[in-house]
């Protein structure tokens, strides 16, 4: 009986070693295809992380108490859809305003460069959004994003040149289309 039982927990442990051993394996062929790719993947250890994801976050205090949170909303989204563009997917930004906001010019801009260069890295952060004017229809918000350095690089020369991160400031105008909250402008 006891032989058994040392056979059995010798069994579940290998197990466990085979399937550590398997996991680590497809850790580091996934990090490699990537990096073969182009990502700019780095190692860190888990602390690093998770520090730099809390850090990426806005401080609660940047977000008004006192408006609407649906109006706040399209600005979230469209800071959010500025980091899908930079992999080449321009759907969810040129979704993110009404077709007339002047904010989706960077989609046009960006459809130019992606047939003929690729970029990597790179992400917005937004940083804080003040109020600036409050009606019931119609909202102004002052907002900093953060753009951190993206590599530009071109698909035939192999040439790459490098954006350096930027602090954006910007004001963002919401309004209520259809009793929903719309990004309708910039300035």
């Amino acid at each position: 009986m006891i032989e058994n039982l040392t056979a059995d927990t010798s069994y579940l442990a290998q197990m466990m070693i085979t399937r550590r051993a398997a996991l680590l394996l497809a850790v580091c062929a996934l990090a490699g295809c990537a990096r073969a790719e182009g990502s700019t993947l780095e190692t860190q250890t888990v602390s690093e992380t998770q520090t730099s994801v809390v850090e990426e976050e806005p401080p609660i205090e940047t977000i008004p108490a006192d408006i609407d949170p649906d109006s706040i909303e399209p600005i979230i989204s469209y800071v959010d859809a500025l980091n899908i563009a930079l992999t080449g997917d321009l759907f969810a930004l040129r979704d993110a305003a009404l077709p007339s906001c002047g904010c989706l010019q960077i989609a046009d801009r960006l459809a130019e460069i992606f047939p003929s260069q690729t970029l990597i890295g790179g992400h917005y952060q937004l940083k804080y959004i003040h109020l600036l004017s409050d009606s019931p229809e119609i909202k102004e918000f002052e907002v900093l994003v953060h753009r951190s350095d993206i590599e530009k690089i071109d698909k035939q020369s192999r040439k790459s040149v490098v954006w350096s991160e930027s602090e954006i400031t910007t004001i963002f105008i919401v309004k209520k289309v259809g009793g929903v909250w719309e990004l309708s402008d910039t300035r």
